[in-house]
């Protein structure tokens, strides 16, 4: 599958991890898109959910989905998933999958348009709307989506919904419920869920009739060589697609979330690395010379010559980078720590066997390990932990932990307890930061901030003075486990986000502010 073509453009402000709901700018019909990726189907894959109205089947929710697979293959794949559900064939309510070959597509249009007619093998469904696909037009769109994939893979796709009303019956009418209970499901919807292979809710109801139109052509791959300089693309996409061509783009440091991209560059030497099945894949490379990974922002788009792009990946660049590169201690410490996690040691820290150290003690020093690892110089003081008077042996304040950012001149003194944190606690992390503040850092550009950690739960974000504008940050078992997905998805930058301003609290949104 030659691809060809790209841009560099990097930097935005919104974090994207995928999967990423997205979707092209130009919209299509169902026959434009056909017209240009219809030699990837090759059957018809239709389910329905119908109910018993007097004497006919009425159809209250249908998906049809064309497929790459040959009829037969389809068949068997739906065998095999009705062996893990109860069948759904009532008095009132029945569940049907059927598969036609994809030349009977024009006779499948014309049943629907002309007669309001399902048909599903020897059983014929009445629609309550004759659905018109040739009208209307549509957006590709990646990412999440109600209809299922047949195999797993979440292909770009054009959906057409033709719904009669808001009212639906799946929830309207409560002996729809107790007919699927009967077969073992909780509800109606969690038959249709299983047996239409969807994603209905109370929030998503469906819809009297949707058509799933996939591209068989994705982005399987981003890495990006820091060393090498290079960025390595590989992409999935059906054998008949051979026209499909890759941009990159670059966006460099902007606080425009438009701005204009930096260059672009083609994808060079794309190769297909297998031709034996319906889907193939391919890869290839570039080489950029000025990449700050810290810094740019990168997006690919697999773009059709017809359609367009078909599928977008974005994303800062050091989220491409492999993940032991992008946080060097954090792949290196996983490899001493086998058997346990650091969800265990720090959030479960009271459960911990700690061996040779005190829990206490051993508590501290993991938290100096997620420090490290958040890319701050840590030094736990242990026996040095009080900060004494000049000429006295009276215990001023003491810290557990000191943690420093040269480049960001910012000092972190950390108290940790395995307990609820007490206003004693506050008070002396306060006190500490004070003495530090004044007779250290006077007349210099440091910042000293105080940070409680605690392997307790459901603890207030921060404690804040009544008299003045001051806050000490508190993490705890829930704030931990938040901070080490930041870690895991390389989105260590929130940690100082919190740090600037933790009435925000931390959230585990992959979208950071």
């Amino acid at each position: 599958m030659p691809i060809e073509g790209g841009a560099a453009y990097a930097c935005c402000y919104n974090l994207i991890t995928s999967p990423v709901t997205g979707m092209s700018n130009v919209a299509h019909t169902v026959d434009e898109l056909i017209g240009a990726v219809g030699a990837t189907y090759r059957a018809i894959d239709i389910r329905s959910v119908a109910i018993r109205k007097d004497n006919s089947w009425i159809n209250i929710m249908a998906v049809v989905r064309l497929t790459y697979e040959d009829v037969e293959t389809a068949k068997g794949r739906l065998a095999k998933l009705a062996r893990h559900f109860p069948p759904v064939h009532t008095e009132l309510l029945r569940i049907d999958s059927f598969v036609r070959p994809f030349t009977d597509w024009p006779d499948l249009c014309l049943e629907l348009k002309v007669k309001a007619l399902l048909r599903m093998g020897e059983v014929e469904l009445q629609l309550r709307h004759q659905p018109d696909l040739s009208q209307g037009s549509g957006y590709i769109q990646w990412g999440y989506s109600r209809i299922r994939s047949i195999d797993g893979r979440v292909w770009p796709q054009l959906t057409r919904d033709f719904d009669l009303s808001r009212v639906d019956p799946l929830i309207e009418e409560g002996q729809l419920n107790r007919e699927a209970n009967l077969l073992g499901y909780g509800d109606v919807q969690e038959a249709a869920n299983g047996l239409c292979e969807l994603n209905v809710s109370q929030r998503d109801r469906g819809c009297d009739f949707c058509v799933s139109l996939p591209v068989f052509a994705n982005i399987s791959q981003i890495r990006v060589n820091t060393q090498e300089k290079r960025i390595d693309v590989e992409v999935q996409g059906h054998r008949n697609l051979s026209d499909l061509r890759g941009i990159l783009c670059i966006r460099g440091e902007t606080v425009l979330a438009d701005a204009p991209f930096r260059e672009q560059i083609p994808l060079s030497g794309f190769s297909a690395t297998d031709t034996q099945n319906d889907i193939v894949s391919a890869r290839g490379s570039v080489q950029i010379q000025d990449l700050d990974p810290d810094n740019d922002w990168l997006e690919v788009r697999l773009v059709h010559p017809r359609l367009g792009a078909v599928k977008v990946d974005s994303n800062y660049v050091r989220m491409f980078i492999p993940s032991t590169e992008r946080n060097i201690l954090l792949g290196a410490v996983q490899q001493f720590c086998k058997g346990t996690t650091l969800d265990d040691l720090l959030a479960r820290a009271y459960n911990v066997q700690t061996g040779k150290l005190k829990p206490s003690a051993a508590f501290e020093l993991h938290v100096s390990w997620v420090l490290g690892m958040f890319g701050l110089s840590t030094v736990v003081l242990g026996e040095y932990e009080h900060i004494l008077a000049p000429d006295t042996p009276v215990q001023r304040a003491s810290i557990d932990i000191l943690a420093a950012s040269q480049r960001r001149k910012l000092l972190l003194i950390v108290s940790c307890t395995l307990n609820s944190p007490k206003e004693e606690d506050i008070g002396n992390l306060r006190y500490a930061r004070e003495i530090l503040a004044r007779e250290v850092f006077a007349e210099t550009g440091v910042r000293v901030i105080p940070i409680l950690f605690t392997s307790s739960m459901g603890c207030r974000s921060h404690y804040q003075s009544e008299d003045h504008f001051d806050w000490v940050p508190v993490i705890d078992a829930d704030s931990t486990t938040i901070l080490l997905e930041l870690l895991k998805s390389g989105q260590e930058s929130r940690f100082f986000e919190f740090l600037a301003n933790p009435t925000f609290g931390l959230a585990s949104s992959s979208q950071p502010r």
